[in-house]
């Protein structure tokens, strides 16, 4: 991940805070064997205003308590707790706790909970909540991209809305289905593509595994250095590089990061192979506005470290940190004495030099 939300987003929780009360009121209820207040009372006094009149909710809850009313008080006392469990979202991501699916608790209450949290999520946006937090984050951010791809624009909170994510797959951990902490904005493309319902707990094959926490995630840095111009797809414009895209610090986060949304992939097939020769165009254009004619090895070496410094301090936006990673790779080769990929260069910059005088 490129680069993390500010946990502030998540400031305005407090109908996931709710109806966490309103459920630890529920099975208080039943292990006590007391009468539970009538609805709206059941509702905390100080969020009663803003939710009594949503009766989609009270039927909700009502379906939830019958349900839980049939089970025994040790199955009741597992599904508080794997509500608990669920929106331990920083804890689950790093691998410091483990909780029960959806699919672990007894069946019955399997679309009573469902039910009620696809309602709640639904709410989010009804009770304006929704909007709150994305310009919290999108005000927030360092650039206006997707930071799980840092290419997918997103628009201004105005427009209609982006895709928001359910972090923990809400088919498996609904009951984290309306915690803003578990809802992140995402690309469509990173959404609905690539990410779509998988679980960013478990891999395949069921074992455990860490995740970025987009609110708490200070970024990664990416590196093509190793990469081998001339020795990758030849294209009708020429031989493209054989790309190899490296990430530090090499996380397991970023191993998960990467199976999840296919990073490598799409940075290759996407960006960098589609735009490669297009990139060398831009590097000549560059030198001409900043009225750069290398005319010495040196000189090319020095052009090309400015111009990755360039697109380095213009941070995600426009792809530049991809675009700031090809001219640090193809700096490093030109230093290396790489004299074919000089000539290269300097065929797109300054053909009509065919050959540049060494440094003395």
């Amino acid at each position: 991940m490129l680069f993390g939300y500010p946990v502030s987003a998540t400031a305005e929780n407090w109908f996931h805070e709710c109806l966490r009360e309103i459920l630890c009121s529920i099975h208080t209820s039943l292990k006590a064997a007391t009468t539970l207040p009538a609805w709206p009372e059941i509702i905390p006094a100080r969020y009663r205003k803003r939710l009594e009149k949503r009766r989609g909710l009270e039927d909700r809850l009502n379906n939830y308590k019958t349900s839980l009313e049939k089970l025994t008080t040790e199955e009741q006392n597992r599904i508080l707790q794997a509500f608990h469990d669920q929106n331990q979202i920083d804890l689950l991501l790093s691998c410091q706790l483990n909780c029960e699916t959806i699919t672990d608790l007894p069946k019955a209450i399997h679309e009573p909970v469902k039910n009620l949290f696809e309602f709640g999520f639904e709410l989010l946006t009804k009770l304006e909540i929704r909007d709150k937090h994305y310009k919290v984050i999108y005000d927030a951010a360092p650039s206006h991209t997707c930071p799980f791809c840092g290419c997918e624009y997103f628009d201004a909170p105005e427009a209609p809305r982006e895709a928001l994510d359910h972090y923990l797959a809400e088919s498996k951990y609904p009951f984290a289905a309306s915690n803003l902490r578990n809802l992140v904005p995402m690309g469509n493309k990173c959404n609905s593509r690539y990410k779509l319902a998988k679980d960013i707990l478990l891999r395949n094959d069921g074992t455990r595994r860490k995740s970025f926490d987009p609110y708490n995630c200070t970024g990664i840095r990416l590196s093509l250095e190793n990469s081998q111009p001339f020795a990758g797809t030849l294209t009708p414009t020429g031989q493209l590089p054989q790309w190899q895209i490296e990430f530090s610090p090499n996380t397991e986060e970023v191993i998960t990061w990467d199976e999840v949304f296919h990073i490598r992939e799409r940075y290759e097939r996407d960006v960098l192979n589609a735009e490669f020769t297009s990139w060398l165009r831009y590097f000549k254009s560059w030198c001409k506005s900043a009225n750069i004619v290398p005319s010495s090895d040196q000189e090319l070496m020095d052009a090309l470290n400015r111009c990755a410094t360039h697109c380095e301090e213009m941070g995600i936006s426009d792809r530049a940190f991809l675009k700031a990673a090809v001219f640090r790779m193809l700096h490093t080769h030109c230093q290396q004495g790489d004299q074919r990929l000089i000539s290269l260069i300097i065929s797109i910059v300054n053909p009509g030099q065919t050959n540049l005088r060494q440094a003395p």
